[in-house]
């Protein structure tokens, strides 16, 4: 998980696809129709915020939204969100790849009108309210006590793979059952969330 320039090269491409007006994704309490079975994929996360702020040592995120994007590496390239505080609890459980070998992500921000990118190591989430704080180690770049516009990009988790976990419509009983579900989006490509993320 040490790929530093593809992380970052890829944070910037997809701010970049936000700013030229990328298509809105739905939001996380709009569940999807679960139309297939969510297959595993590289996933990477992504979390938006107003602001954030650091010692260094945590990284506090500050009107976090409420849903955590997801999109896959190829060959898949699916889209996805989970609930942010959902997000979180799943990363605490303490059986999740997260946990057990804590990732690298890119915090990309603005600082006095410029773009900024620094490489980090995350730990310990916890989410009080719209505000979100992870112990943190930095890996490439200074990371900036603050700024502006925040979006932290978190590399691969690979899931959801299939388990006794039941929702309605995904079968009865104990499984095994596919550990998400996918719609099919107007232009052909799938929207997924894994069952963690309801």
């Amino acid at each position: 998980m040490k790929h530093f320039t593809r992380l970052s090269a890829l944070a910037s491409a997809v701010a970049l696809a936000v700013a030229l007006g990328a298509p809105a994704v739905r939001a996380a309490d709009e569940p999807p129709a679960a139309e297939h079975p969510m297959p595993s994929a590289n996933w990477l996360f992504v979390q938006v915020a107003d602001s954030f702020t650091s010692d260094g040592k945590t990284l506090t995120l500050k009107g976090v939204a409420p849903q955590t994007l997801m999109f896959s590496d190829r060959p898949q390239r699916m889209t996805g969100d989970v609930k942010t505080a959902k997000f979180v609890a799943y990363w605490l459980e303490g059986k999740t790849d997260f946990e057990k070998d804590p990732p690298n992500a890119t915090v990309s921000t603005v600082v006095d009108g410029k773009p900024s990118l620094t490489v980090v190591e995350l730990k310990s989430p916890k989410l009080e309210g719209d505000t979100l704080t992870y112990e943190i180690k930095a890996l490439d770049g200074e990371l900036p006590a603050a700024g502006q516009e925040a979006s932290l990009f978190i590399d691969w988790w690979y899931g959801p793979g299939w388990g006794p976990r039941w929702r309605p419509g995904w079968g009865p009983g104990p499984g095994p059952w596919p550990g998400g579900g996918c719609r099919v989006g107007p232009w052909g490509g799938w929207h997924c969330r894994p069952y963690w993320g309801w």
